[in-house]
């Protein structure tokens, strides 16, 4: 199958990219950012191994990051084209660069990335605009959203406009918030019960371990010592709003979007209960 002239070009560029389910947010393949690739053979083999694919692109060594940005709509509640206009009035423009228009009425807004710190969270600096950086990806035409089967298209490609740097006051916006101090060493009384003292210990050592999981390890960090910390449970050496308080507080401190932190302490708290 020939690979579609959009890919190629993109690829031609130096953009990492791979294959994703036009169903679903699923990849086509395991450890997609990790494989993902400028390379024209292998993006021609995935094209016939997978026809009529999506596409995305990898932030990380493509040398760009992007602000994805939601149109209000059933999926999305926020209105982030609306807020993004709100901020250039303010600040001032936002110069000439790469864009999409998503199949979900949003758009996409591709940058130059020099090193810049960007934070990854969700809703930064507002609701309804994501900064895409790292292994974080974007998806970009052909392809089709999964959910209103509508096209994705350039409004401005890349390969008519390079992605220009982001102006300073958006790479200000956009960075990483400074790290609050980790909880306090007692953030638990010891009641002397026997075990208290260890299992207090061992809280604590779970939230240094997650306040200070690197990216992409945040979330399994967080499943791991919840699902770990529930044995206490049920010998009435902690309760699980001990747990749950204290390693939500940390999650906080990582970065970690509260939405993916209630459902992955309510999903690790359950499962060791039931262990």
């Amino acid at each position: 199958m020939t690979l579609h002239p959009d890919v190629e070009r993109l690829a031609l560029l130096g953009w990492r990219l791979h294959p994703a389910s036009r169903f679903s947010r699923a990849s086509c393949i395991r450890r997609a950012a990790d494989l993902a690739t400028c390379d024209l053979d292998c993006l021609a083999r995935w094209s016939a191994e997978f026809p009529d694919c999506n596409w995305r692109v990898v932030m990380a060594g493509s040398s760009i990051w992007a602000l994805d940005v939601d149109a209000p709509g059933p999926h999305h509640g926020a209105d982030g084209i609306k807020a993004l206009a709100a901020l250039v009035a303010v600040h001032g423009p936002i110069p000439p660069r790469p864009a999409t228009r998503s199949g979900g009425g949003g758009c996409a807004l591709f940058f130059l990335h020099r090193g810049e710190p960007i934070a990854g969270a969700t809703g930064t600096p507002c609701p309804g605009i994501d900064p895409r950086r790292g292994r974080l990806t974007v998806t970009i035409p052909p392809s089709i959203h999964h959910r209103t089967r509508m096209r994705y298209r350039w409004i401005t490609p890349p390969w008519e406009i390079a992605a220009p740097p982001a102006p300073d006051w958006l790479l200000q916006l956009v960075a990483p918030l400074p790290k609050s101090p980790l909880p306090a060493p007692h953030p638990v009384a010891n009641t002397g019960q026997p075990g208290r003292f260890y299992a207090i210990g061992a809280l604590r050592r779970a939230v240094e371990q997650v306040a200070t999981a690197p990216d992409g390890q945040r979330n399994d960090t967080l499943n791991r010592a919840a699902w770990s910390l529930s044995r206490f449970i049920a010998d009435g050496l902690l309760t699980p709003p001990e747990i749950a308080e204290a390693l939500a507080h940390a999650s906080q401190v990582a970065g970690l979007e509260r939405r993916e932190v209630v459902r992955t302490l309510s999903s690790a708290l359950a499962a060791g209960a039931r262990r």
